[in-house]
């Protein structure tokens, strides 16, 4: 669906946040499949992020009314990111409490990752996203797969443009580093 200009999109919150059922309807199938895809870029999940993007949907709808006018998907997508990152954070924290109560050994290891298309790649590009730290994950993501600038990037995480700068550069050499190593170990098994 298009997204509305900047005067229909007022209008629209404005009737979504007045609880208008078909305004509001209106307002989720437009944005729904940019908040997902979102969420299943920082979150690596496709369940947690369906969880995620139904909790931003929401969250859109709830903050409708203080929707002023500036950019609908800018406005949105800084609603996305920030509930995928606390979303993400809370995951981690009931990991953490998780391992801790389990013994390493008791834990289940992940199924082998699923080969991309890409001749390049040996695994999925989620797969290595997934490797990252979250706070890299979340800006190359925004950097690169959705094309915000730096500035852009440091007001929707809430640090420096210099801390996104450090995190993109740390990100980039992280995959590298993952894509080198896939490589050299599948031309060790004599998969050439």
């Amino acid at each position: 669906m298009a997204v509305p200009d900047n005067n229909e999109a007022v209008t629209l919150a404005g009737q979504a946040a007045a609880g208008d059922r078909h305004a509001q309807r209106k307002l989720v199938d437009r944005l729904h499949r940019r908040v997902q895809s979102i969420a299943l870029s920082i979150l690596g999940n496709a369940l947690d992020a369906e969880d995620t993007t139904q909790t931003v949907l929401m969250e859109i709808l709830r903050s409708a009314g203080s929707f002023r006018g500036e950019s609908l998907l800018a406005w949105s997508d800084r609603i996305a990111v920030r509930t995928a990152i606390r979303h993400a954070r809370q995951r981690r924290i009931r990991s953490l409490r998780f391992a801790s109560a389990e013994s390493l050994d008791d834990l289940a290891l992940p199924g082998d990752a699923f080969a991309s298309d890409e001749p390049e790649l040996l695994h999925d590009l989620r797969d290595y996203l997934a490797q990252l730290p979250e706070a890299r994950r979340v800006v190359l993501v925004l950097r690169h797969m959705m094309g915000y600038s730096i500035e852009d990037i440091a007001e929707l995480t809430e640090v420096s443009p210099n801390t996104v700068k450090d995190r993109l550069l740390h990100a980039r050499r992280q995959m590298r580093r993952s894509i080198r190593r896939d490589r050299m170990l599948d031309r060790s098994r004599g998969n050439t």
